[in-house]
């Protein structure tokens, strides 16, 4: 596979699902109209086919994402997108100090007009060496940037989050293993319509499962969760 190519995580005759990497725009928007590379211009390329966004993710965070390979599929999914019996995200992180319990964040976030919107994410600690912890994290409602602001706002900042972390525990871990990027990956996306039935799961890449082996935590404590609930 060369550097540009695409992982193809899932597909068939209406949608193709892909495991984006950090750093590159789902699709370009107002703010970035000259950016010709995103990840929707090379899925199209690569499968020779049109593909139209469903969803997106942060320009830093990698893992799952949805296209749909007609207009009529992704209205018929944007329907239920916020059913959440219907439509699951989980989400792997790297989140300051310990926290050895599972738990809820359930307080608002403001949106681009300063308009308090509820907000709701959901987590369960994985695995910690004391001064950070891996975290599995779902969230009930979609703000901008809801994960990365809800655990700052409880101080338990994202590792490598410029925009809402600390400097110097991002400096420390950009000096001390060279990790650049934030650590938090889509991992996992399960929907459950009469017309589609699909349970993915994007393996962590490489950059994030280094960073864990030096710091002495096992990507083993990440299960399959579809495994578990078949049996």
């Amino acid at each position: 596979m060369n550097e540009k190519e695409i992982p193809i995580l899932y597909q068939d005759n209406e949608i193709i699902i892909v495991h984006k990497p950090c750093g590159l725009l789902v699709h370009p928007y107002w703010k970035e109209t000259n950016e010709r590379d995103n990840l929707m211009n090379r899925v199209r390329d690569q499968i020779g086919l049109k593909v139209y966004p469903i969803h997106r993710l942060d320009r830093p965070v990698s893992g799952v994402i949805m296209f749909g390979l007609n207009g009529e599929i992704v209205k018929r999914i944007q329907e239920h997108w916020h059913d959440k019996k219907k439509v699951h995200k989980e989400y792997i992180a790297l989140v300051h100090g310990e926290i050895t319990e599972a738990g809820k964040y359930d307080f608002p976030l403001s949106d681009q007009n300063k308009v308090k919107k509820d907000a709701l994410t959901n987590f369960i600690p994985l695995t910690t060496n004391g001064q950070v912890t891996l975290m599995q994290v779902m969230i009930e409602t979609g703000r901008q940037h809801q994960i990365r602001r809800h655990f700052a706002r409880s101080k338990h900042n994202l590792i490598g989050d410029v925009k809402h972390g600390r400097g110097a525990i991002n400096r420390h871990y950009r000096d001390e293993y060279k990790f650049q990027r934030i650590f938090l990956h889509s991992y996992r996306f399960k929907i459950d319509l009469d017309f589609l039935k699909v349970d993915v799961i994007c393996p962590l890449p490489d950059e994030l499962t280094h960073l864990l082996d030096q710091i002495g935590i096992s990507n083993d404590t990440i299960p399959d969760w579809r495994e578990s609930e078949s049996n």
